[in-house]
């Protein structure tokens, strides 16, 4: 019966004094959290659109978009773009186009302004951009309306930034993963 309790009260005894040798160390595990943030999605493009109304005809299409993407998926931003008549009038140059678009990172509206080079006029734009596709129109003063559908290089918006935290409770610090006791 001794010997049990000498066994215990040394068990006991070994454990108190072994425990000054384990400070810094384990601890619980950090806390991580994920949030996103917004992020840009700037490229040059190249296309084709079919017009009618007043060309009737293919336009080949090059551009650049700048797009901002904010942390809850929206999106806003502006296109340049130029065209350039392969059909149904003369080859060349076609329309400038300037245009604001915004909407999410799917499906987003356009409205612009321009100048019709081959017209010899100044042009309101609106549309809608999808990935791989737009849709709008072009309004040429003193000439009339020329709707166009295209197909161009524009996927789909990326997806905002996603940043990682890792943090600890508070009297403990970040080391090698773990939360350890400072």
């Amino acid at each position: 019966m001794h010997a049990t309790v000498f066994a215990a009260f040394a068990a006991v005894a070994s454990m108190a004094l072994a425990l000054p040798a384990y400070a810094g160390k384990g601890g619980t595990a950090p806390t991580t959290t994920i949030t996103k943030q917004g992020r840009n999605d700037n490229k040059i493009f190249a296309g084709i659109n079919w017009n009618w109304g007043v060309r009737n005809g293919a336009t080949a299409v090059i551009g650049y978009r700048w797009a901002k993407i904010k942390d809850n998926e929206r999106v806003h931003g502006a296109l340049i773009d130029m065209t350039f008549a392969l059909s149904g009038a003369a080859v060349g140059p076609g329309e400038i186009h300037l245009k604001a678009l915004q909407g999410r990172r799917s499906v987003q509206g356009e409205l612009g302004v321009g100048y019709g080079l081959q017209a010899g006029a100044f042009l309101l734009n609106g549309g809608v951009r999808a990935p791989y596709v737009n849709l709008g129109t072009d309004y040429l003063f003193g000439k009339g309306w020329q709707p166009y559908i295209g197909i161009d290089t524009l996927g789909r918006v990326k997806k905002p930034d996603e940043v990682s935290t890792t943090t600890c409770p508070a009297g403990s610090v970040l080391q090698n993963g773990t939360c350890v006791i400072d």
